[in-house]
């Protein structure tokens, strides 16, 4: 992919379908691991969340480690590559750890065991992810190129969820649980990492031409937060990320409770996510012919328009909620790809005036957004659960509906809503074209 030239739909797979290896492995833990560890494994739930809060503050914290550090590598493999592989084994081993624990670590398995597996894995997950993301804000520096490049990497993350409900629906329906999920964890996770191999194998990493990266992680941090428009469009991205996290944590309570028909839990996640990935296309044509900021501020609004009516779904109203919430994930699509857009025009700008390319510190600034906007969402739907008086496996009464509303439909309505506000300040000049600046790579034919 020649800097500023046209991105042929073969040269934009090499890049953004092998990150569907990634998103499977990373949902299929996140959706599933809870549900397994203490159904199968026997262990506490307050071990395993413990565990799971603990690992992914790593998780969080890591990325602008990793991000700084890849700015600052070079070589002949280049600034992306030597992580990109680096993260594969490392996967796997992370992923195999938690789905066959050894018997010599008891019955059930001991937390250090699945502590350690879930820190291998979250620590390749942020060496494959960070540096992926910087790479795709390389390979181009028109505006629009960058877009299609984003695109494709949406669409291919979003597959990865698809693949991910599938096996979990394939584990949970298995004689033995353990031994099948075992077996397919295992296989799966090989399978993944030899799609993830593709982009780093095919994709030379782009030439920095001589310009580093920050002299260290606290400066580059400082340059990425002294830009307006980069504080604007991580504040966004954060409070985007909170309102869509409460999506997936509510769609069982939804499901169960309101719609009362438990066997929707898996259609809600599904719409929304298949719409996510349908309206990829759309929404790079029109950021074309309009403006990738109008275009975005539109979808938050109707985002936020689409979550209001829910606060009105009552009990059997399936077919409603499925066809707001394909107006609500075509409109979240949006987000996944003009986000990334628009960073890598940000990065350029930095790079013009402080002669570095720090597309490994930005990149992680907004993978640590998402991750805890995601986080938070999560946190909240606890304490709102408790505090409307919700109990589990019976009728709920109305201040607990109430509440569960507030979480599936009122957060994510706010969070559109208030993000649409504050990027109305987001500046034109920072998403102008940016096809004159310095070629950063290529990718073979």
């Amino acid at each position: 992919m020649a800097d500023g030239g046209a991105a042929s739909p073969g040269r934009l797979a090499v890049y953004g379908l092998p990150i569907l290896g990634l998103s499977y492995l990373l949902f299929f833990l996140q959706f599933y691991f809870l549900k397994f560890a203490t159904d199968t494994l026997l262990m506490a739930p307050a071990a395993v969340g413990t565990l799971f809060g603990v690992t992914k503050l790593w998780d969080a914290v890591s990325d602008p480690l990793v991000g700084s550090w890849s700015d600052r590598r070079g070589g002949r493999w280049g600034r992306r590559r030597p992580f990109l592989l680096s993260a594969l084994p490392l996967l796997v081993l992370g992923f195999a750890m938690l789905w066959d624990p050894p018997e010599a670590f008891g019955s059930p398995p001991s937390p250090l065991w699945i502590g350690a597996g879930l820190f291998i894995f979250y620590t390749a997950f942020t060496l494959y992810m960070v540096p992926h993301l910087a790479l795709g804000a390389e390979l181009s520096s028109d505006s629009h190129q960058r877009t299609r490049v984003f695109g494709s990497r949406q669409i291919g993350f979003t597959l990865g969820m698809f693949a991910a409900f599938g096996a979990i629906q394939v584990a949970t329906n298995a004689a033995d649980v353990r031994a099948t999920t075992a077996q397919l964890a295992f296989t799966t996770a090989l399978a993944a990492i030899a799609v993830l191999a593709i982009t780093p194998l095919v994709i030379r990493d782009p030439a920095a031409r001589g310009r580093p990266g920050a002299a260290s992680l606290r400066a580059g941090l400082r340059d990425v937060m002294r830009r307006p428009s980069a504080r604007i469009l991580l504040v966004v991205w954060f409070i985007e990320n909170l309102g869509v996290g409460a999506v997936g944590t509510m769609s069982p309570f939804v499901a169960t409770y309101l719609l009362q028909q438990p066997d929707v839990v898996g259609t809600i996640p599904a719409i929304y996510v298949l719409a996510s990935v349908v309206s990829v296309p759309l929404w790079v044509r029109i950021s074309r012919a309009r403006s990738r900021r109008r275009t975005w501020m539109f979808a938050m609004g109707l985002a936020a328009c689409a979550f209001g009516a829910m606060l009105f779904i009552g009990v059997g109203d399936v077919l409603p909620l499925s066809a707001l919430l394909a107006v609500a994930g075509a409109a979240m699509g949006c987000g996944g790809v003009l986000s990334s857009s628009l960073l890598a025009d940000i990065i350029d700008e930095d790079a013009a005036e402080t002669g570095e390319r720090k597309e490994g510190v930005y990149s992680a600034a907004m993978t640590f957004a998402l991750k805890v906007g995601v986080a938070v969402s999560a946190a909240a739907s606890g304490w709102v659960l408790a505090a409307s008086g919700f109990v589990p496996n019976t009728e709920q009464s109305s201040e607990a509906l109430l509440g569960i509303r507030l979480l599936f439909a009122g957060l994510p309505c706010a969070g559109f809503a208030l993000g649409a506000a504050i990027f109305t300040r987001f500046p034109k000049e920072a998403e102008v074209d940016s096809s004159e600046a310095i070629e950063v790579g290529s990718v073979p034919s």
